[in-house]
């Protein structure tokens, strides 16, 4: 029975207890040990070890290093309001830093993956958005910038989909003033996403029942030329060619 316990006690030790940061006399040697688990993708014990040197080693020449690589320790480990905490820290502390850039570009994309789903509210994507615009501008010329661009447009199909849910809503009980405001937010915020292009459909749809013949053609032949699919993109073709050239009024009918 002293045996099994004692075998049960070293397993529970060495797989599912409480992690103590090791005790080392050199910060080189610090570093080396939390680099360790940290390219081992145990973030969670990197974490410790990278919060234990910046309190260890306070003011040493790599803290602005052990910082950044705490905060992606956070990030990889899915911890992401802890890691946005840890990139303002180095924002703010370590302006000389060569990782600030990283840090605001990590910020926001932390916000947004934070975000719930589109259905759900969307501050926390407004909030992303608004941090990886303000990284684009800061940084024009950061090695992330393409990375940064593809986010921000992730972000736009995020919200370009939430948008899209209430205008399809107000366009189905043919309260069409109200879906037009979701509408044209949608086309401006981006206009190469799946949901302008169905804005632009929908649009187009509201501007025939309004004897806009014109407007609604021009709107249709830019969603057809969308480069994405979407499940109305037929439907706006046929209805395109149904309105003469240059018409004002209603399109021709073909009976549907």
């Amino acid at each position: 029975m002293f045996a099994v316990l004692a075998c049960a006690t070293v397993l529970a030790a060495s797989c599912g207890g409480p992690y103590t940061p090791k005790k080392v006399n050199l910060a080189s040697d610090k570093l080396t040990v939390a680099d360790r688990f940290f390219e081992k993708g145990s973030y969670g014990r990197a974490a410790l070890e990278y919060k234990d040197f910046l309190a260890t080693f306070a003011g040493d020449e790599r803290s602005d290093y052990a910082q950044f690589r705490l905060a992606e320790s956070y990030r990889l480990d899915k911890e992401y309001t802890l890691a946005e905490v840890e990139y303002r820290i180095l924002m703010n502390d370590y302006r000389y830093s060569d990782y600030i850039d990283d840090a605001f570009f990590l910020e926001g994309l932390c916000a947004f993956e934070e975000a719930p789903r589109a259905e759900r509210d969307q501050t926390k994507s407004y909030e992303a958005l608004d941090r990886l615009n303000r990284f684009v501008q800061m940084f024009p010329s950061s090695s992330r910038i393409a990375e940064a661009r593809a986010v921000i447009h992730d972000v736009h199909m995020r919200l370009g989909e939430k948008d899209f849910l209430g205008a399809k809503l107000y366009f189905s009980k043919k309260e069409y003033d109200a879906s037009l405001i979701y509408l044209n937010k949608i086309i401006a915020l981006d206009s190469e996403t799946v949901w302008a292009a169905r804005s632009l459909y929908y649009r187009g749809r509201i501007e025939e029942a309004r004897m806009d013949g014109a407007a609604a053609a021009d709107d249709y032949r830019k969603a057809v030329s969308a480069k994405s699919g979407f499940s109305e993109k037929k439907d706006a073709e046929r209805r395109m060619r149904l309105i003469p050239a240059g018409a004002g009024g209603a399109p021709k009918s073909d009976g549907s």
